[in-house]
Protein backbone atom coordinates (compact mmCIF):
# COMPACT_ATOMS: atom_id res chain seq x y z
CA UNK A 1 0.00 0.00 0.00
CA UNK A 2 2.90 2.39 0.75
CA UNK A 3 4.81 1.62 -2.66
CA UNK A 4 1.41 2.15 -4.06
CA UNK A 5 0.14 5.61 -2.44
CA UNK A 6 3.60 6.64 -3.82
CA UNK A 7 3.54 6.03 -6.39
CA UNK A 8 -0.18 7.56 -7.08
CA UNK A 9 1.27 10.87 -5.70
CA UNK A 10 4.18 10.68 -8.48
CA UNK A 11 1.39 10.00 -11.15
CA UNK A 12 -0.24 12.54 -10.04
CA UNK A 13 2.65 15.34 -10.18
CA UNK A 14 3.61 13.52 -13.51
CA UNK A 15 -0.05 15.02 -14.69
CA UNK A 16 0.18 18.40 -13.20
CA UNK A 17 3.31 18.67 -14.87
CA UNK A 18 2.03 17.65 -18.65
CA UNK A 19 -1.40 19.70 -18.46
CA UNK A 20 1.13 22.84 -16.76
CA UNK A 21 3.48 22.84 -19.79
CA UNK A 22 1.01 21.63 -22.31
CA UNK A 23 -1.56 24.51 -21.35
CA UNK A 24 1.79 27.17 -21.99
CA UNK A 25 2.11 25.52 -25.34
CA UNK A 26 -1.40 25.75 -26.29
CA UNK A 27 -1.77 28.93 -25.32
CA UNK A 28 1.04 30.43 -27.51
CA UNK A 29 0.60 28.45 -30.37
CA UNK A 30 -3.23 29.74 -30.80
CA UNK A 31 -2.13 32.75 -32.14
CA UNK A 32 -1.74 30.21 -35.28
CA UNK A 33 -4.99 29.03 -35.13
CA UNK A 34 -6.92 32.42 -34.96
CA UNK A 35 -9.69 32.53 -37.27
CA UNK A 36 -9.21 36.07 -39.72
CA UNK A 37 -12.49 38.02 -39.68
CA UNK A 38 -13.15 42.14 -40.99
CA UNK A 39 -13.94 44.98 -38.56
CA UNK A 40 -14.17 48.24 -40.13
CA UNK A 41 -10.62 49.09 -41.62
CA UNK A 42 -8.69 47.30 -39.50
CA UNK A 43 -6.18 44.25 -40.89
CA UNK A 44 -5.58 40.85 -40.13
CA UNK A 45 -1.90 41.71 -39.23
CA UNK A 46 -3.08 44.30 -36.44
CA UNK A 47 -5.86 41.89 -35.37
CA UNK A 48 -2.80 39.53 -34.70
CA UNK A 49 -0.70 42.46 -33.24
CA UNK A 50 -3.64 43.08 -30.48
CA UNK A 51 -3.36 39.37 -30.05
CA UNK A 52 0.02 38.88 -29.73
CA UNK A 53 -0.80 41.92 -26.88
CA UNK A 54 -2.85 40.20 -24.95
CA UNK A 55 -0.96 36.19 -24.87
CA UNK A 56 1.95 38.72 -23.52
CA UNK A 57 -0.34 40.46 -20.95
CA UNK A 58 -1.89 36.92 -19.89
CA UNK A 59 1.47 35.16 -19.18
CA UNK A 60 3.92 37.91 -18.64
CA UNK A 61 3.62 39.11 -14.84
CA UNK A 62 5.21 42.58 -15.72
CA UNK A 63 2.92 43.50 -18.13
CA UNK A 64 0.25 45.19 -15.78
CA UNK A 65 -2.01 46.40 -18.64
CA UNK A 66 -4.16 45.48 -21.26
CA UNK A 67 -4.10 47.64 -23.79
CA UNK A 68 -5.34 46.78 -27.36
CA UNK A 69 -3.88 49.00 -30.17
CA UNK A 70 -6.72 48.34 -32.92
CA UNK A 71 -9.65 46.45 -31.95
CA UNK A 72 -12.09 47.75 -29.11
CA UNK A 73 -12.68 46.03 -25.75
CA UNK A 74 -15.00 46.47 -22.95
CA UNK A 75 -14.22 46.75 -19.32
CA UNK A 76 -15.95 43.07 -18.88
CA UNK A 77 -13.68 41.48 -21.10
CA UNK A 78 -10.78 43.21 -19.45
CA UNK A 79 -12.37 41.85 -16.04
CA UNK A 80 -12.45 38.17 -17.43
CA UNK A 81 -8.97 38.49 -19.30
CA UNK A 82 -7.37 39.70 -15.56
CA UNK A 83 -8.97 36.26 -14.24
CA UNK A 84 -7.30 34.09 -16.92
CA UNK A 85 -3.91 36.01 -16.68
CA UNK A 86 -4.01 35.16 -12.77
CA UNK A 87 -4.66 31.32 -14.03
CA UNK A 88 -1.93 30.93 -16.47
CA UNK A 89 0.57 32.85 -13.85
CA UNK A 90 -0.01 30.20 -11.47
CA UNK A 91 0.12 27.55 -14.04
CA UNK A 92 3.75 29.36 -15.02
CA UNK A 93 4.62 29.12 -11.32
CA UNK A 94 3.40 25.06 -10.98
CA UNK A 95 5.21 24.23 -14.31
CA UNK A 96 8.96 24.63 -13.03
CA UNK A 97 7.59 23.39 -9.75
CA UNK A 98 6.66 20.28 -10.93
CA UNK A 99 9.03 19.58 -13.54
CA UNK A 100 11.82 20.03 -11.03
CA UNK A 101 10.02 17.68 -8.92
CA UNK A 102 10.33 15.42 -11.28
CA UNK A 103 13.67 15.78 -12.21
CA UNK A 104 14.73 15.03 -8.41
CA UNK A 105 12.96 12.18 -8.17
CA UNK A 106 14.44 10.83 -11.46
CA UNK A 107 17.81 10.57 -10.16
CA UNK A 108 16.80 8.51 -7.53
CA UNK A 109 16.48 4.57 -8.05
CA UNK A 110 12.76 3.12 -7.86
CA UNK A 111 11.73 -0.37 -6.69
CA UNK A 112 11.10 -2.58 -9.36
CA UNK A 113 7.49 -2.71 -7.62
CA UNK A 114 7.04 1.14 -7.77
CA UNK A 115 7.80 1.05 -11.50
CA UNK A 116 5.39 -1.51 -12.08
CA UNK A 117 2.85 0.82 -10.40
CA UNK A 118 4.03 3.77 -12.42
CA UNK A 119 3.59 2.46 -15.49
CA UNK A 120 -0.05 0.75 -14.53
CA UNK A 121 -1.38 4.06 -13.27
CA UNK A 122 -0.19 5.75 -16.02
CA UNK A 123 -1.97 3.39 -18.49
CA UNK A 124 -5.61 4.14 -16.65
CA UNK A 125 -4.73 7.91 -16.58
CA UNK A 126 -4.59 7.97 -20.34
CA UNK A 127 -7.04 5.55 -21.26
CA UNK A 128 -9.21 7.91 -18.08
CA UNK A 129 -8.13 10.67 -20.36
CA UNK A 130 -8.81 9.67 -24.14
CA UNK A 131 -12.54 8.41 -22.73
CA UNK A 132 -13.13 12.47 -21.27
CA UNK A 133 -11.44 13.48 -24.47
CA UNK A 134 -14.52 11.55 -26.70
CA UNK A 135 -17.72 11.78 -23.98
CA UNK A 136 -16.13 16.12 -24.29
CA UNK A 137 -16.32 16.16 -28.06
CA UNK A 138 -19.92 14.52 -28.20
CA UNK A 139 -21.39 18.27 -27.53
CA UNK A 140 -18.53 20.31 -27.00
CA UNK A 141 -20.03 23.62 -27.06
CA UNK A 142 -22.07 22.11 -23.94
CA UNK A 143 -18.67 21.32 -22.53
CA UNK A 144 -17.44 24.31 -22.98
CA UNK A 145 -20.24 26.51 -21.03
CA UNK A 146 -19.83 24.21 -18.33
CA UNK A 147 -16.24 24.23 -18.10
CA UNK A 148 -16.80 28.54 -17.92
CA UNK A 149 -19.47 27.43 -14.78
CA UNK A 150 -17.12 25.02 -13.03
CA UNK A 151 -14.14 27.99 -13.36
CA UNK A 152 -15.96 31.35 -12.67
CA UNK A 153 -19.07 30.26 -11.13
CA UNK A 154 -21.50 33.00 -11.54
CA UNK A 155 -19.28 35.44 -13.09
CA UNK A 156 -20.40 36.21 -16.76
CA UNK A 157 -17.62 38.18 -18.16
CA UNK A 158 -16.63 35.44 -20.05
CA UNK A 159 -19.80 36.01 -22.31
CA UNK A 160 -18.64 38.13 -24.83
CA UNK A 161 -20.68 40.50 -27.84
CA UNK A 162 -19.01 40.94 -30.48
CA UNK A 163 -19.97 43.98 -31.23
CA UNK A 164 -18.24 45.41 -28.28
CA UNK A 165 -15.35 42.61 -28.17
CA UNK A 166 -14.84 42.15 -31.86
CA UNK A 167 -11.98 39.82 -31.04
CA UNK A 168 -14.11 36.97 -30.07
CA UNK A 169 -15.01 36.68 -33.07
CA UNK A 170 -11.19 35.29 -34.17
CA UNK A 171 -11.95 32.86 -31.65
CA UNK A 172 -15.14 30.75 -32.52
CA UNK A 173 -16.11 27.29 -30.83
CA UNK A 174 -14.07 25.34 -33.40
CA UNK A 175 -10.66 27.16 -32.15
CA UNK A 176 -11.07 26.53 -28.61
CA UNK A 177 -12.29 22.37 -29.77
CA UNK A 178 -8.73 23.13 -31.96
CA UNK A 179 -7.09 24.08 -28.55
CA UNK A 180 -8.88 21.46 -26.46
CA UNK A 181 -7.68 18.92 -28.64
CA UNK A 182 -4.09 20.17 -29.06
CA UNK A 183 -3.79 20.48 -24.97
CA UNK A 184 -5.00 17.05 -24.29
CA UNK A 185 -3.26 15.37 -26.79
CA UNK A 186 0.23 17.29 -25.73
CA UNK A 187 -0.65 16.14 -22.12
CA UNK A 188 -1.09 11.94 -23.39
CA UNK A 189 2.26 12.45 -25.67
CA UNK A 190 4.14 13.63 -22.36
CA UNK A 191 2.67 11.06 -19.98
CA UNK A 192 3.72 8.10 -22.89
CA UNK A 193 7.00 9.68 -22.77
CA UNK A 194 7.02 9.17 -18.65
CA UNK A 195 5.91 5.75 -19.12
CA UNK A 196 8.18 5.02 -21.63
CA UNK A 197 11.32 6.32 -19.36
CA UNK A 198 10.36 4.53 -16.16
CA UNK A 199 9.89 1.00 -18.65
CA UNK A 200 12.96 1.50 -19.84
CA UNK A 201 14.10 1.45 -16.90
CA UNK A 202 12.40 -1.57 -15.63
CA UNK A 203 13.71 -3.85 -19.02
CA UNK A 204 17.07 -1.96 -18.23
CA UNK A 205 17.05 -3.35 -14.40
CA UNK A 206 17.64 -0.07 -13.15
CA UNK A 207 15.44 -0.72 -10.06
CA UNK A 208 16.04 -2.11 -6.59
CA UNK A 209 14.69 -4.87 -5.02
Amino acid sequence: MRVFMKSACEVLIYLLAAFSIAVIITTNISIFLLHSFKYGSVTQAEILSDYRHLLMYLQYPFVSQLKLQYLPISNSATMHFQMVRRLLIANEILCPVCWGMIIINSRNIKKRSQLLWLISLINYVCIFLLMFIGLTLVNFESSFVNFHYLLFGSNRDWIFNPKVDPIILAMPPSFFLELFCICFGTVILILILIRYYNRRNLFRGKFRL
